[in-house]
């Protein structure tokens, strides 16, 4: 399998085109990337026989800045591609080094890089609220937007900026049923909803 880097200029929507540079080593495609301007939307990409996947973009983090910051362009080990294609893991961990993206992109959200890939030992025991039919997300009871401040899980979603969240504060639970009130991070929640939803399902089994 060949494995080529580019880098798109700019990619702002109402532009009549863009530049897009090919390398075949990824220090090369890093060290173009870093010369283009920020007050555009660059882009650092790998592409292999079939595929491309976007690994760096810059993003205006809120209205009105002049420039944007680079950020991680999806989170591909979530997708199980990283344990499918070594090359685009490698790839990564490079960008993730060299680079050092506080933020990732969602569809429709930013959020912080994940600092780990495992519970602080507080959160290992906890569970998430378990709402009505096993509504995990009624757990939510707000939400904290860079440069706006709280709000309802609702307000979120009216937001006409790409909302940068940053932490939730959700209704937990012990495995015993006491009631706990969480303040964690949006990669914390995921790994949270994963741990609960596994905590139910071997509940069933037994």
């Amino acid at each position: 399998m060949s494995v080529t880097y580019y880098t798109v200029d700019d990619l702002r929507p109402g532009r009549s085109g863009w530049n897009v540079r090919r390398f075949s080593a990824l220090a090369a495609a890093i060290e173009h990337y870093r010369s283009l301007p920020m007050d555009g939307a660059r882009i650092l990409g790998m592409a292999d026989d079939t595929h491309a996947y976007e690994l760096i973009r810059c993003v205006r983090l809120f209205p009105g800045d002049a420039q944007g910051e680079d950020v991680l362009a999806t989170d591909h080990w979530r997708d199980g591609l990283t344990k499918k294609n070594p090359a685009l893991k490698d790839a990564l961990d490079v960008c993730l080094e060299s680079l050092r993206p506080r933020f990732l992109l969602e569809p429709e959200r930013l959020i912080p890089v994940p600092q780990c890939k495992k519970l602080r030992k507080e959160l290992r025991e906890a569970l998430l609220w378990q709402g009505y039919e096993e509504n995990y997300e009624s757990a939510i009871r707000s939400v904290f937007v860079g440069g706006v401040g709280w709000l309802s899980p609702q307000d979120v979603k009216k937001q006409r900026q790409l909302p940068l969240v940053l932490r939730y504060r959700v209704d937990g639970m012990t495995k015993d049923g006491a009631y706990l009130s969480l303040e964690v991070e949006p990669w914390e929640y995921d790994l949270l909803l994963e741990q609960t939803k596994n905590h139910y399902k071997l509940k069933k089994r037994g």
